[in-house]
């Protein structure tokens, strides 16, 4: 099979070796199948790979719809999260999911789904380390991770690790207020070191934020998340693994999970993910699912 693959700055994060689980989903393909790397509107690039399928990875804003809708191939998206507008799902074959809660939606507006996620399992793994931060944040700075409300609760024992965007600067300014240790993006190697080194993943992401995969690399390193009450995309993990905290996004009721999670002992979550959110899963559920609309 023929994979176009599609994301906007692909060409950026190939040259940073983005090695997420998707990355390393798309390495097991490539055994068996030819996989094309695209920005979405190169479409003389494109045309001349001929593929057999589009797999877009993005949200469905409209900007990033009429990107790819134009293309007169089968397209499967692979859902980055945010709501879904009804206007904006009519052209794709399939969406693959990340989250219990989207599958919801997309089954109430009558949509092709199947979960497809999955976590590098090869470089996010236990390792004993020296405990220096009560709590690791990683990932861009956004409102919608709530850096305010991980300041607040972590303070001098927090660490923030990301992408600072110039748009939305208070995210990062109230970490470096609050005492909070503040980094820019780091290489993946120094951010699992650093994910040893804490007691546990504080992820505050909001409703509509995902997280989810911090989420689930923090399992997979053996170091408990502890997740919102109010982000289902997170609980879902947390409550079918039974491995980290679910609390309500409110400073004091964190700060008493965060020495909770400090006592949280095992593998539980790293045995979770190898169970069904490696890789392996990843690639296996993309192949099956484009096959069903080739």
């Amino acid at each position: 099979m023929r994979i176009a693959f599609l994301w906007d700055g692909i060409t950026q994060h190939k040259g940073k070796r983005f090695e997420d689980g998707l990355y390393l989903a798309l390495k097991r393909l490539e055994e068996d199948h030819e996989i094309g790397y695209f920005e979405p509107l190169d479409r003389y690039r494109i045309d001349l790979f001929k593929p057999d399928v589009l797999l877009f990875w993005g949200a469905l804003c409209e900007n990033c719809v009429q990107e790819v809708i134009q293309y007169p191939y089968k397209k499967a998206i692979c859902f980055a999260g945010g709501p879904i507008d009804e206007k904006n799902t009519n052209g794709w074959d399939l969406y693959f999911t990340e989250s219990t809660i989207n599958e919801a939606e997309l089954r109430v507006l009558g949509k092709p789904y199947m979960r497809a996620f999955g976590i590098n399992e090869r470089i996010f793994t236990p390792k004993l380390a020296e405990k220096k931060y009560d709590a690791i944040f990683w990932g861009a700075f956004a409102k919608w991770k709530r850096h305010d409300l991980f300041a607040m609760s972590s303070l001098e024992g927090g660490l923030a690790i990301g992408q600072h965007q110039d748009h939305e600067p208070e995210c990062y300014e109230i970490c470096h207020q609050m005492g909070v240790k503040v980094m820019e993006e780091q290489t993946r190697d120094k951010i699992i070191d650093l994910i040893r080194q804490s007691h546990c993943a504080l992820n505050t992401s909001d409703f509509w934020g995902g997280g989810q995969r911090m989420t689930l690399e923090a399992m997979a390193c053996g170091i408990p998340p502890i997740v919102m009450s109010d982000s289902p995309k997170n609980c879902e993990y947390v409550e079918e693994s039974g491995y980290g905290i679910i609390c309500n996004p409110e400073i004091n009721e964190i700060k008493e999970a965060i020495e909770k999670a400090k006592k949280i002992k095992g593998f539980k979550g790293h045995n979770y993910i190898h169970s069904k959110w490696t890789s392996k899963h990843y690639a296996d559920n993309l192949i099956k699912g484009l096959k069903q609309i080739v």
